[in-house]
């Protein structure tokens, strides 16, 4: 006997009728009349009168039906103490170290004003290490770069968006509306080494004969654009980022894509993350408007507070003889 089956007899018994039944159990009418005869058959009773007019209980299913109302009374109170419980505990959402931090202000805010009574947590790290806590259900959810979802997992694409080459303003490429991947050839590059295409981006630069001087190498991106502000060198970078004096200018030759999704484990029985999956499938990830760059400020107080960072840095790569984002 599941659980399932005691709705359905109650539904119908609440009822009087296996269509209102189904409606209320969001289940068809001939799943909903095929789990009350696999129930009758399992207790050894008839549990309904049918007739075409109404559906009524017999004497074996008014016993059950008290014993059916106690067992679902008894669950109703035990998810409502989970529910409480889970209420009290911090909200742990895990970020991508590569977002932007002007794109997550209005997230933390939001979340903060929806749910003031609770703790949040934000975790930093790559996509692996976000995805194993994932696993490990230490998180309630995390945004990263990975598309796809794992078994028993859910996710949600957020933004897609093209990669592009950001210079200084004053670059020569800054003039240009566009341009291929063979005019980097010989150029100052600042390779930023965390991102998730840097093997591919490496090897299809080595398959090209295209050979950069790089001039820096770095896993902080707010570092590669301060860079690239001051005229170092380039640097290829997902469009969701943007600075005040840099421009970015269109590869059309070079189709890699940065994807952005939120994943969560199915079974969670959390109702916060139906607000987290709500905001951040509305938000507008690729904005890039400059107040919201503005505010990022207000980002340092907040994640002071909040952030339990894995410590992440990426290190111990060889430098590539071919640059790459």
């Amino acid at each position: 006997m599941e659980l399932y089956q005691i709705r359905h007899f109650a539904a119908v018994a609440e009822t009087g009728s296996f269509t209102k039944a189904a409606i209320r159990a969001a289940v068809s009418q001939p799943a909903l009349s095929a789990s009350i005869a696999k129930l009758e058959e399992e207790v050894g009773a008839k549990l309904f009168h049918r007739s075409p007019k109404a559906v009524t209980l017999t004497p074996a299913g008014h016993r059950f039906h008290m014993t059916a109302q106690k067992v679902l009374d008894a669950c109703n109170k035990v998810k409502a103490e989970l529910r409480a419980s889970v209420a009290d505990r911090p909200l742990r959402i895990g970020l991508l170290r590569t977002l932007p931090s002007a794109q997550l202000v209005q997230l933390i805010e939001t979340l903060q004003g929806e749910l003031p009574e609770t703790p949040i947590e934000l975790v930093d790290g790559t996509r692996e290490q976000l995805h194993a806590q994932l696993a490990g259900r230490k998180l309630l959810a995390c945004v990263s770069s990975k598309s796809e979802s794992e078994p028993g997992q859910r996710s949600v694409e957020l933004l897609r968006e093209d990669y592009g080459l950001v210079v200084s303003l004053n670059h020569r490429f800054a003039f240009y509306e566009s341009i291929q991947l063979s005019d980097l050839n010989g150029e100052r590059f600042i390779v930023r080494t965390h991102c998730d295409t840097f093997d591919s981006t490496t090897k299809l630069f080595a398959e090209r004969g295209i050979r950069c001087q790089v001039v820096y190498r770095t896993d902080q991106d707010d570092r590669a654009l301060a860079l690239v502000e001051a005229g170092m060198g380039v640097a290829l970078m997902p469009a969701i980022f943007d600075a005040p004096n840099v421009k970015k200018v269109p590869v059309h030759d070079f189709d890699a894509k940065h994807v952005i999704s939120l994943h969560w484990n199915e079974d969670v029985a959390d109702d916060r993350l139906d607000r987290v999956v709500a905001f951040a499938t509305t938000h507008n990830w690729a904005s890039s408007d400059r107040e919201s760059t503005a505010r990022s400020s207000r980002l340092d107080v907040v994640m002071s507070s909040m952030r339990r960072s894995t410590g992440s840095t990426v290190s111990g790569q060889k430098p590539p003889q071919a640059s790459s984002r």
